[in-house]
């Protein structure tokens, strides 16, 4: 069983700059995000910016690190998900965000039927029908 790569934490006198590029090159190099902290992955996301702004990179290594920002903001997004989930009892004393909302997790599966009172126009005087 192969171990997953892990990268080196920032050296003293390393620039957080210097260190996000690093990362953003690690996960270039091994398509890996989960030995990653969730603050290595945001400096990998600040960075990309500057990584693809050099008038001279090929499109081509645009697009391959534009897939890998995908990927680190499709991780970072993962764990918030979990973060809240892992935040949320699961008896239930505190509902996950949005479920009070219409169509939430916990909202009824059932629909509550739609009380319209009549209108106005419904109402009419009673009418004297004698013969």
């Amino acid at each position: 069983m192969r171990a997953l790569p892990t990268i080196q934490p920032a050296q003293p006198g390393e620039t957080l700059y210097g260190y996000g590029c690093r990362v953003l090159a690690f996960v270039l190099a091994t398509d890996c995000t989960a030995t990653l902290s969730d603050h290595d992955l945001e400096l990998a996301d600040h960075v990309y910016p500057v990584a693809i702004a050099h008038p001279e990179i090929m499109a081509i290594a645009v697009d391959r690190l534009t897939a890998v920002r995908s990927e680190v903001l499709a991780a970072i997004a993962r764990r918030r998900r979990l973060a809240e989930l892992d935040a949320v009892d699961l008896v239930g004393s505190v509902p996950p965000k949005g479920s009070d909302r219409p169509g939430g997790r916990l909202s009824p599966l059932q629909p509550q039927p739609i009380v319209r009172p009549p209108s106005d126009t419904a109402v009419r005087e009673p009418v004297d029908i004698r013969f």
